[in-house]
């Protein structure tokens, strides 16, 4: 009969094995576990011995788990978070009384939009709660699945992990960005439009979206034609300096620059072929859908959204 790895298996060492598996290093483990470095080492050395595998072994930079630890930990994550919520289930939530770490990955369009507003209203409910809101990358979709990331915005993502829950969020409408004295003063820009056809872009590199072709690219490729593409760049902020120094424009959504922006106008975006989805998802791991925490954050995402939508 094979051995019941369960038994006699102490909670915070598991805790500890995520955490290891998150940070790939044992100083930072520790940091974030509020123990120190000693206690932690003792606590991989107690892990290895119950399951009988190295779990992790040295490199250069840190340390790399083995096939096992990758699969234990995909599936401890979900449950130990299960067990939690399990045992909370009947207290009431209150924001108040959150600790620990809040991370929450955006897109760039929505980490320029948003990112501030959202800490402070995290930290106006929840005080005590160290907040890490960062820019979406390679690494955001296996950090949902694992539980150390805990909810992400970015556009609608196709063939993502059954693994994990997308809730649209209001959208917000594609415009067109341009200075404020720009030569093109009408309301309106598609790109059939005869200016339309020398225009200059500068446009925003969206992690999992448009690393090769940009969406302007794709719509003036509906019509055999060919976009004209100045500048491309992950910084909301650098592509805004360009916009406001140049007559290049800018395609992006709504909520990026309020409509009394002294530098900037906002030109209406005329969808001249296929619409191209422009939907807003957040992301996080389907275990969480009744989470109390995870719909508090949802919930403040949405209110933020709609606020910035609106001015």
């Amino acid at each position: 009969m094979a051995k019941d790895l369960s038994a006699n298996l102490d909670l915070n060492l598991i805790k500890t094995l995520l955490v290891i598996d998150q940070e790939q290093n044992l100083r930072k483990a520790a940091e974030r576990l509020f123990v120190t470095q000693p206690a932690v080492s003792h606590a991989l050395q107690k892990l290895r011995l119950h399951f009988d595998n190295e779990l992790f072994t040295k490199t250069r930079t840190g340390l790399t788990p083995t096939p096992y630890a990758t699969q234990l930990c995909e599936a401890l994550a979900p449950a130990l978070d299960g067990l939690y919520r399990a045992v909370n289930t009947n207290q009431e939530f209150d924001p108040q009384q959150l600790t620990g770490k809040l991370r929450i990955a955006l897109a760039p369009q929505y980490i320029y939009a948003l990112g501030s507003k959202l800490y402070l209203a995290i930290h106006q409910q929840a005080p005590n709660c160290q907040v890490e809101v960062f820019t979406w990358n390679e690494a955001t979709f296996d950090e949902l699945l694992n539980g150390y990331t805990h909810i992400a915005l970015n556009y609608d993502i196709a063939n993502t992990s059954k693994a994990l829950h997308r809730e649209s969020i209001p959208i917000s409408k594609p415009i067109v960005v341009a200075r404020r004295e720009h030569p093109y003063t009408k309301p309106e820009i598609g790109i059939l439009d005869e200016y339309a056809r020398e225009a200059v872009w500068a446009c925003l590199i969206v992690p999992e979206r448009n690393e090769r072709l940009t969406d302007i690219e794709q719509y003036y490729a509906q019509h055999d034609l060919s976009a004209n593409i100045g500048f491309r760049s992950s910084s909301p902020e650098s592509i805004l300096q360009v916009v406001k120094q140049s007559d290049l424009l800018f395609p992006t959504l709504d909520i990026m620059v309020p409509n009394d922006h002294p530098d900037y106008r906002k030109i209406k975006a005329r969808i001249d072929g296929s619409p191209i989805d422009h939907t807003t998802i957040c992301y996080y791991h389907q275990s969480k859908k009744n989470d109390q925490q995870t719909q508090w954050l949802l919930d403040l995402i949405k209110k933020l959204t709609l606020e910035t939508n609106t001015q």
